[in-house]
């Protein structure tokens, strides 16, 4: 099977060229695996597995993870960080429907082994961006939704209002997410380097009513300004005691509340934080956008579970308006709906992780504030009861700063500095 030129000879659905050139087929996935093999021997003999047989073992996992190819350019490969969540989460799912006692095992479980096998993975293959957050995220949601679909509408007792409702905020949900992911505010890739190296000369002061703290624009940009002369909530780092104006990586003057992101090479304007859950940074053009989604994921996951609880379990009326599953007894009868119960187990779980990260935004929108300065704020020990930064610059009070975010995405505050 080896020992064949790949570039004279053509490879059929099931063959591809390995790491050392050679010729080799998907069958042959677990032979010849040195790495492997010593691997699987340390385990059993309780042993530590040395870094390097490490590393060399997850290159070969990912060198052999491959699919038939119909393209006639042999197998296809595919990435390891994406194939373990889009098989791990419906293989937990399913067996979770098995009784409540694995119900509760797979939920559990099945977060702790995926984060074990990413920081694994990311160890092994030394790898700073990955889709394997963004995949868990895309099947968590395509599963959810093919149950509900195939299992919960199947019982017939959703309204048609309420299947459409739910419609409605999931397509809302994608497309807000969709144009998150497209809008990156890359400050290389756009003008606002230009705006930012000529201000409007009219809006340059900053005074900070409580500590009447005073900065001009000039102030924020001077370069190796020393630590205690930062007596504002900044996002740029300080290195060394002075404070970072210039990024060495993207060849550009940092601007006030932009920051640089390790993770896609690039400095963002009113940069939040990267999400990994969608592979993008959160900055000025996609801040507004992500909320939504989030806000719509909230409710789309709430919503779900509780047309599916109701339709699964005898409801209750209260209120004269308001219905609330109440007899339970038979979520096992059958895999229709030991599957329906659980996705909405699930879906009601993610939906309240979401929900403590939106809250979270909320108490920073509220700030005009954003993560990156509210973490430096955090380091420089400039926070208040450790949830509101003192001598933020940018804090017009609670109103005009969700009114500033939600129609004018910051304009004021993305190249220049407001004015109070």
């Amino acid at each position: 099977m080896k020992g064949h030129n790949s570039s004279t000879e053509g490879l059929c659905c099931c063959e591809y060229e390995n790491n050392q050139g050679d010729r080799s087929h998907i069958l042959a996935c677990c032979c010849d695996c040195e790495a492997l093999d010593q691997a699987a021997e340390r385990c059993i003999t309780c042993q530590s597995v040395p870094q390097e047989t490490m590393e060399r073992l997850f290159k070969t996992l990912e060198d052999r993870c491959r699919l038939p190819g119909i393209l006639g350019q042999g197998a296809v490969k595919l990435r390891l960080d994406v194939v373990v969540p889009v098989i791990t989460i419906p293989t937990c799912l399913f067996l979770a429907t098995l009784g409540p006692v694995m119900t509760v095992l797979m939920l559990s479980i099945m977060p702790v082994f995926l984060l074990w096998f990413y920081r694994l993975w990311k160890r092994n293959t030394k790898r700073e961006r990955t889709l394997f957050f963004y995949s868990w995220g895309l099947m968590s949601v395509v599963t959810i939704f093919v149950v509900f679909e195939s299992c919960v509408v199947g019982f017939r007792e959703i309204l048609l209002w309420e299947h459409l409702l739910l419609l409605t905020a999931m397509f809302l949900m994608f497309y807000n997410f969709v144009r998150t992911k497209l809008n990156v505010p890359y400050l290389k890739s756009s003008k606002r380097q230009k705006n930012f190296e000529k201000p409007n000369q009219s809006d340059r002061r900053v005074v900070y009513t409580d500590e009447n703290v005073k900065v001009s624009l000039e102030e924020m940009t001077v370069e190796d300004l020393s630590e205690s002369d930062v007596k504002w909530v900044d996002s740029r780092p300080i290195s060394d005691g002075k404070l970072v104006t210039w990024c060495h990586n993207c060849s550009l003057k940092k601007p006030p509340r932009s920051g640089h992101c390790n993770v896609c090479k690039a400095c963002v304007s009113v940069r939040d934080h990267h999400c990994v859950w969608i592979d993008a940074c959160i900055g000025a053009d996609n801040h507004r956008s992500f909320i939504l989604s989030m806000i719509l994921f909230v409710f789309c996951g709430y919503y779900g579970a509780h047309l599916s609880m109701t339709t699964l379990c005898t409801p209750k009326m209260y209120l004269d308006w308001f219905l609330l599953p109440n007899d339970c007894r038979f979520l096992y009868i059958d895999l229709q709906t030991s599957a329906s119960f659980v996705a909405s187990c699930y879906a009601f779980l993610a939906a309240t992780c979401m929900l403590f990260g939106l809250l979270f935004q909320f108490l920073l929108i509220s700030q005009n504030l954003t993560s990156q300065e509210f973490h430096i704020a955090s380091k420089r020990n400039m926070l208040r009861h450790g949830l509101c930064a003192t001598k933020n610059v940018y804090n017009q009070g609670i109103i005009h700063n969700w009114f500033n975010f939600w129609l004018t995405g910051r304009m004021d505050t993305r190249t220049s500095v407001i004015s109070l």
